[in-house]
């Protein structure tokens, strides 16, 4: 089916895409058109819903590159226009770049909240947890979430409540370095396939789990942040129940995809919730 639908790509947009790499299970592919005389960037999904994530917000974050979806059989094809990109995850993170970072983030919450239509699970965390912890399925993982689990249970109301009345957003899902771009003179955000509703903090979970620990930068960060956007900070045992979400979350990726993105990251999150401190210390 590959190289059909390579061909057909081909064929529609008049163009000479070829394979560059697959990533988490999507399909990438470049090449020019001479249908829009401008080099293409394709990505391929096989999940649906994350296909018309990518699409919507596409269509509302970044406009001027976005030209147009295709569904060949159980393919999901959005289109871009490429871009000269240069990646940022190698520089060392300073004061000021962290505070820019934060804006980013903002003004992409701030650009598309409201505006595109993404996946919204506005379930209590605790009805959650509980249907993804049925969909594990490695022994490995179900143990060390039930460890966990043990130790928020008691944070689960609290949470809960808390939950259910911070201000919700459309979230990146998958908020990182590796996922801003320098394009020309500014920064920009890329890759949206897991966008979907919720607080401001899950989007910074992770970023500051793994690539922001220093208090000084986060608070650079989230002043950055906060001259856009006012940020509500969870208490801690919302800040407990929602890093045990990015743990379980995190684990049944990796048992859904081939390679395991993130690493160690969910068994460290889970020894975090274990000793009972919360990850945003600010």
């Amino acid at each position: 089916m590959d190289n059909v639908l390579i061909d057909f790509l081909n064929d529609y947009y008049q163009a000479d895409l070829t394979k560059i790499h697959d990533v988490a299970g999507n399909q990438h592919l470049t090449g020019y058109s001479k249908y829009y005389h401008t080099e293409l960037f394709v990505k391929i999904f096989k999940n649906e819903d994350i296909f018309y994530a990518e699409q919507h917000v596409d269509q509302k974050y970044c406009p001027e590159i976005f030209i147009g979806t295709v569904i060949f059989g159980d393919n999901y094809v959005v289109v871009l226009k490429d871009r000269q990109l240069t990646d940022v995850d190698q520089e060392q993170l300073s004061d000021e770049r962290a505070y820019i970072y934060g804006r980013l983030i903002a003004e992409f919450h701030r650009k598309v909240t409201d505006q595109v239509a993404v996946p919204h699970d506005d379930r209590p965390l605790s009805e959650q947890i509980k249907q993804k912890m049925g969909q594990v399925r490695d022994e490995k993982h179900r143990q060390a979430l039930q460890a966990g689990l043990k130790h928020v249970q008691k944070d689960i109301p609290a949470a809960d409540q808390e939950y259910s009345k911070l201000k919700k957003v459309v979230l990146h899902g998958d908020f990182s370095t590796r996922n801003i771009m320098r394009y020309q003179d500014k920064y920009i955000l890329l890759d949206f396939e897991w966008a979907h509703i919720g607080c401001q903090y899950e989007d910074f979970i992770k970023f500051f789990f793994f690539e922001v620990t220093d208090r000084e930068l986060r608070q650079s960060f989230i002043a950055g942040y906060q001259s856009l956007l006012e940020f509500e900070i969870p208490q801690k045992a919302c800040q407990q129940v929602l890093l045990f979400m990015s743990a379980l979350d995190i684990y049944l990726f990796h048992e859904s995809h081939s390679q395991d993105k993130f690493g160690d990251m969910a068994d460290k999150m889970l020894e975090t919730v274990i000793s009972g401190v919360p990850v945003l210390e600010i």
